[in-house]
């Protein structure tokens, strides 16, 4: 038996996405994944997500980082700056899989980060191992928006100038055809 089926009262779970269709292939993957009852508040925006968040602390936030208004990672930041707030845990649920959002959302204190499969059987269990694990979730008490990024590399553009981008673009295009053409006579091309 686990976790999620021993609770006798429902779940209270917030959902903020602002895609209508999102929310409800989110909503019927939870309903599927929970082994209990459920109770769904949705809200389409960061500063609706917050209010709600205030006015009944749920028992998990789920987070889409791409809303009108206030980003999900500007209510992340705000719910875990919150002494009151910060013990929500927060699952962000977004179609960005960019190594910054996933960085940046762990260093404001997400407790777990979903890119959006494309298989709802996928959502399904993803969702449904969040659940399993909503009991132990309570208890941590993550971020204050000041934690170091220490799980994803930052090599990209940041590091290299764009000249020095296009240099190094050239030298690995010129390599890769240097070594087809070696390939090419190896294999007896002329």
């Amino acid at each position: 038996m686990t976790q999620t089926s021993e609770r006798p009262e429902p779940w209270s779970i917030l959902l903020a996405e602002d895609n209508e269709d999102h929310a409800l292939l989110i909503r019927m993957a939870l309903e599927r994944a929970s082994q209990g009852p459920i109770e769904l508040a949705w809200v389409r925006d960061g500063d609706a997500a917050l209010r709600a968040a205030e006015e009944r602390p749920p028992d998990l936030l789920l987070l889409d980082l791409n809303m009108p208004g206030r980003s999900g990672h500007d209510v992340l930041e705000r719910l875990k700056g919150d002494e009151r707030l910060r013990r929500i845990p927060v699952a962000v649920l977004t179609s960005s899989d960019r190594d910054e959002d996933i960085a940046r959302s762990y260093g404001l204190g997400t407790n777990h980060f979903i890119t959006k499969p494309e298989n709802p059987a996928d959502l399904e269990r993803r969702l449904r191992s969040l659940l399993e694990q909503l009991p132990q979730l309570g208890a941590v008490r993550r971020g204050t928006g000041r934690m170091a990024v220490t799980a994803v590399s930052d090599i990209g553009p940041s590091l290299l100038s764009p000249r020095s981008q296009l240099v190094w673009g050239i030298l690995l295009a010129l390599v890769a055809g240097f070594v087809i053409y070696l390939i090419y006579l190896v294999l007896g091309g002329g």
